[in-house]
């Protein structure tokens, strides 16, 4: 397994739900801020940047094949099923925000540039990573009021849509930017496993990582300071908390000065920059482990692996089980107790998974979409003959 697969990279979706289910589960007990400035945020973005990662690993065949057009139906495909998927669990998750319309969204987007080149991905990536912030803070703060409250079809219909696009929790505006970032992630580290030079990408990965968020740390502690004390007119020290609470999609507020801080989930390039460089050092981290370990070792690895490997299932799962929990007793869905009930869950899922060689259910359903929307293997192979 270790031969075919990026085994961190299955060990890095593991940690990223986990991250996830610790966000919807030990957030509510008021953690050390440690705790909290690694599981709000971090988590769901590395999703994302793995995602991206996820698009290359499952069209590289057909690249490879010469079929450029069934890359993209491929992954065009994953999408809207993602997308679908995340339709059908919303009703049922009452306890959390649900990513997997934006994430969905984000992936039908990918697929129509997963043919583009590196620096092209770079130069849009390094766009919205700038911009984006911006955007999502000030079409939240311009929109109509008509739109908030919808009273036709088409006004819910667009009222959706924007806030799958810009105004939601996970705006895709900047979820596009976090799966770029994966793209370019995963065809660096692919080419460097080519040349024998894994380990080698891998640590300039996680030196990257640790470089944005130093960066990112230093631009919100003048953000800080700046919203404070020019936007607020009101000492920094005093306003930090609520400066830097969840922004639950977009800054706060319009001025410049909001786009340096690195709060949770606005989606300014400070926050981008933070959360980004926590998932490099993770991926890196996980990846130098999986590199460096004999394959015995690995093997008992392997239903954590096998998790990894089924992050849709789990987190479906995950939001399901949990939002039944919480309306049964809410002290069934809070706290760490919680949250190793629901990590133990995934992992006995991986580890039947890892018995029985399977994929997990869902991943399955996805596969077997991109597949039927790609087209054979022999209609690979003749577009790659011509």
């Amino acid at each position: 397994m270790a031969g075919t697969r990026l085994v961190g990279i299955d060990l890095a979706r593991l940690t990223a739900v986990a991250g996830m289910m610790a966000a919807h589960t030990v957030l509510w007990e008021e953690p050390a801020p440690g705790v909290v400035a690694l599981v709000d945020g971090p988590p769901s973005t590395l999703f994302a940047v793995l995602g991206g990662v996820s698009v290359v690993l499952a069209s590289r065949q057909r690249l490879a094949a010469g079929d450029r057009a069934g890359a993209m139906r491929s992954t065009l495909a994953r999408g809207a099923v993602v997308a679908l998927l995340g339709i059908l669990v919303a009703p049922l998750a009452t306890a959390v925000f649900v990513v997997l319309v934006p994430f969905g969204v984000s992936i039908v987007l990918a697929g129509l540039l997963v043919t583009l080149p590196s620096w092209a991905l770079a130069a849009l990536a390094a766009a919205l990573w700038a911009a984006g912030g911006s955007l999502v803070a000030t079409a939240r703060a311009s929109l109509p009021a008509a739109l908030e409250d919808p009273a036709g079809t088409g006004d819910a219909l667009l009222a959706a849509t924007l806030d799958v696009v810009l105004t939601g929790v996970y705006p895709v505006v900047t979820w596009l930017a976090y799966l770029l970032v994966g793209m370019l992630l995963a065809r660096a580290l692919l080419a460097a496993r080519a040349r024998g030079r894994e380990r080698r990408a891998l640590a300039t990965v996680g030196v990257a990582g640790a470089a944005l968020i130093a960066a990112a740390v230093a631009a919100s502690e003048l953000g800080v300071r700046l919203v404070a004390e020019t936007v607020l007119e009101l000492p920094a020290e005093a306003m930090r908390d609520s400066i830097l609470m969840n922004a639950y999609g977009a800054a706060q507020g319009t001025e410049p000065a909001w786009q340096l801080v690195a709060a949770p989930h606005s989606g300014t390039p400070a926050d981008m920059a933070r959360t980004i460089g926590i998932g490099l050092v993770a991926i890196a981290l996980l990846g130098l482990l999986a590199a460096s370990l004999p394959p015995r070792a690995l093997r008992a690895f392997e239903p954590l692996r096998a998790a990894g490997a089924a992050p849709l299932t789990i987190y479906v799962v995950h939001v399901v089980l949990l939002s039944t929990l919480a309306l049964a007793d809410p002290a069934l869905a809070t706290g760490w107790g919680a949250w190793a009930a629901q990590l133990a869950i995934a992992i006995a899922i991986g580890a039947v998974l890892a018995v029985t060689r399977s994929r997990g259910p869902l991943e399955r359903l996805v596969g077997t979409a991109a597949t039927r929307a790609a087209g054979t293997r022999e209609r690979a192979a003749t577009a790659s003959s011509e």
